[in-house]
């Protein structure tokens, strides 16, 4: 895959948003992974779990199974299922190696995005050498790039618009919102054959720049990922795809909100900077798009609190 930080972010939002779907409860869930090249030149035979699918896992109740992978048991499942129908799973993932059920593949994929467990832990405790769980990993991956573009997405339906708008501004009365932008920062690993100080953040650390529209109950709408952090949010939303879109999204009726940091246009609205002198009209336009802007910051927060594995990306970045 060409650009798994993007995968992993689509991957990681594509999971809240079918458990969203199947009960309202956007405060919660999701998924991710990233991980190095393996090369097995000596072959070490490992203590494994034998069976901790079907001998633990299946055994949890409801309130363990959400606390071990971070997402509702009904969700897994039903995830699972469409993934074990896809074309993505294939259950032989080497020669000579155990065929791999899809079961296996997709919890593994979840444990290991949800917590702060090593590569090869996680291969110990489902049973799997690393190559195996290296391949499975990427074929989750793909599973899940190509379902977010069906569930991260604009609505396309004046009616959808209408009811997100009307959400939007029954937080502090601000009219026609039709989602919150920002970015936030993915911390990495030095990116290999690359400049280490483009990806400097202001804080003196090395990370990649997640874009984030989010609607009025902190589900993505749109997210883009992979830019240095050395780069001004500004210049991330112009390299993003959703910057040559978002006009005809909004058609002259609707807009998106953004800090002082991104540029004001019609379809994108930002406060007024204050230098002491706003006028009372002003400083209340300000508090109104503060009030309903804070959602995307709440989407950032909740997303890594739910994924650990958010907080550091471990991977470097092509």
């Amino acid at each position: 895959m060409q650009n798994i930080a993007l995968a992993v972010t689509l991957a990681a939002s594509a999971v809240e948003l079918l458990e969203s779907e199947s009960e309202s409860d956007s405060d919660s869930d999701f998924e991710n992974l990233f991980l190095s090249v393996i090369s097995e030149k000596t072959r070490i035979k490992r203590k494994r779990v034998g069976n901790f699918v079907n001998d633990v896992v299946e055994k949890y109740t409801d309130e363990e199974f959400r606390r071990n992978f971070r997402l509702k048991k009904a969700t897994a499942e039903m995830i699972l299922e469409r993934f074990a129908q896809s074309g993505f799973y294939h259950s032989n993932t080497g020669r000579g190696r155990r065929n791999v059920p899809a079961k296996e593949q997709m919890y593994a994929f979840i444990w290991f995005s949800a917590n702060k467990n090593s590569y090869r832990e996680i291969s110990n405790l489902f049973n799997l050498s690393e190559s195996s769980f290296y391949k499975s990993l990427n074929y989750v991956l793909d599973f899940f790039y190509d379902l977010s573009k069906s569930v991260i997405r604009f609505p396309e339906s004046e009616h959808e618009k209408e009811k997100i708008a009307s959400d939007f501004r029954g937080i502090a009365g601000f009219p026609n919102v039709i989602g919150c932008i920002d970015g936030s920062y993915i911390y990495i690993r030095k990116p290999a054959n690359k400049i280490r100080s483009t990806y400097v953040n202001r804080h003196d650390l090395l990370s990649m720049t997640l874009q984030g529209i989010c609607d009025v109950n902190r589900r993505f709408l749109d997210v883009c990922v992979g830019s240095p952090s050395r780069i001004h949010d500004s210049r991330v939303f112009s390299l993003s795809p959703i910057s040559e879109e978002i006009s005809g999204i909004c058609h002259g009726k609707y807009h998106l909100l953004g800090d002082a940091a991104y540029p004001l246009r019609e379809y994108l609205l930002t406060p007024f900077k204050d230098y002491g002198n706003l006028s009372h009209k002003e400083r209340n336009y300000n508090l109104k798009h503060s009030q309903t802007r804070v959602k995307i910051e709440n989407s950032f927060s909740v997303f890594k609190r739910k994924i650990s594995s958010a907080n550091k990306v471990r991977l470097f970045p092509c």
